[in-house]
């Protein structure tokens, strides 16, 4: 019998930092994939404090120590794409997610959120009816908040039922921002600002 214990029980996340029109931009990446993109950041600090609280937090939870280095040449294609986006041009995100941290329904709520297209918004409510809980608007909205990787998971791209813009985890006027930034590129929207 094989009573050996685990050799490797460290998993490192690398991350690296962009400046962008909107600020500062962050993404993190785990062996899995993109793990965290966070802006707007004015220092490395203001993203990496957070950061290190949950997981730190999740360390403890799994037992496996987590240990984070910045590597800008390990993200180097992940973070081209990204500021494609950011300056405003039409991407696709194809790189691998890592939302281990996600509960099973803040991910189905993340996947029906990636089928919304470049320049369209759709409802709270429409993702609700769309992942088959048509009372779950307010839950969703909460999935929302925790997105990891914006505007990977285009969460930006959900608003009211009466067309407003509400919650964003970067705040109202980012999300204007990249929703205008959308709409100027393919100069067709699904929305008014």
């Amino acid at each position: 019998m094989d009573t050996k214990a685990p050799v490797n029980n460290l998993e490192i996340i690398y991350f690296s930092g962009f400046s962008s029109p909107i600020g500062d931009v962050y993404v993190a990446k785990s062996a899995k994939g993109i793990r965290r993109v966070s802006f707007p950041h004015l220092t490395e600090e203001d993203f990496l404090h957070p950061f290190l609280q949950g997981i730190s937090s999740r360390s403890k939870d799994t037992g496996v120590s987590i240990e984070i280095q910045r590597n800008d040449s390990f993200l180097m294609a992940e973070t081209n794409v990204l500021k494609e986006y950011f300056y405003g041009k039409q991407v696709s995100f194809n790189f691998p997610l890592d939302l281990d941290q996600g509960t099973p329904f803040q991910k189905k709520v993340w996947k029906k959120l990636m089928e919304i297209p470049y320049g369209a918004c759709r409802s709270y409510k429409w993702v609700a009816e769309e992942i088959g809980q048509p009372l779950a608007s307010r839950a969703v909205g909460m999935a929302n908040n925790k997105n990891p990787v914006p505007p990977i998971i285009p969460c930006h791209r959900v608003i009211g039922s009466d067309g407003s813009l509400t919650g964003y985890a970067s705040g109202i006027s980012v999300k204007k921002q990249l929703l205008e930034m959308e709409c100027h590129t393919v100069q067709a929207c699904g929305f008014l600002l």
